[in-house]
């Protein structure tokens, strides 16, 4: 053992020293974590308009928070169950949306998602309506946030994307998006 501390010199053996500490104190960061969903059909797309709350009477894509010990993609599923009364499978990753509020992360994951057939879209009591809406038309209705009407604005269902499951190898969930769309900066 004391071979093995002579052959590290002392330079290397603090800065590693210290990282190793920085590592085990690191703490998990905390962040606004949202989702939406993306239904759209040729050229329309699934919207709902606010029933309460601060956006009551504006439009956007069915959404909602995260919870505790739910991925990301399950909770864009039960958001469009709760919402819309409709189940279907996430297809697809659709759009990213990140900033800070209040010194924390703020991230907004939209997905791509393909409805079962044979349902029916029911507001649930926290929305006025569910509709398809054509895209030509989106200029007309009054939004919840100019990104919320990008989103929608912008999304294509021609453009394909795949989603990897590692989660049985892995242990745990793990799942790689990969998007084939390009970025627009309109």
């Amino acid at each position: 053992m004391v071979i093995m501390k002579c052959l590290i010199p002392i330079r290397c053996k603090t800065p590693l020293y210290r990282w190793i500490q920085l590592l085990r104190g690191m703490k998990g960061l905390s962040c606004d974590l949202g989702v939406a969903a993306v239904v759209s059909s040729d050229d329309k797309i699934l919207l709902v308009k606010e029933g309460t709350g601060p956006f009551k009477g504006k439009w956007g894509l069915p959404k909602g928070f995260v919870d505790q010990g739910e991925l990301p993609r399950d909770a864009a599923l039960r958001e469009l169950k709760e919402e819309c009364g409709l189940d279907g499978e996430v297809v697809g990753l659709n759009s990213l949306r990140e900033k800070i509020t209040n010194g924390l992360p703020a991230i907004f994951i939209v997905y791509d998602i393909k409805v079962h057939p044979g349902q029916t879209a029911k507001p649930c009591s926290e929305i006025d309506q569910v509709k398809f809406v054509d895209k030509n038309k989106l200029d007309e209705l009054d939004w919840i946030s100019q990104t919320m009407k990008s989103i929608a604005t912008f999304s294509k269902p021609e453009i394909k994307s795949s989603i990897i499951d590692y989660t049985a190898s892995q242990g745990h969930p793990y799942l790689l998006h990969l998007h084939n769309g390009g970025v627009s900066t309109e």
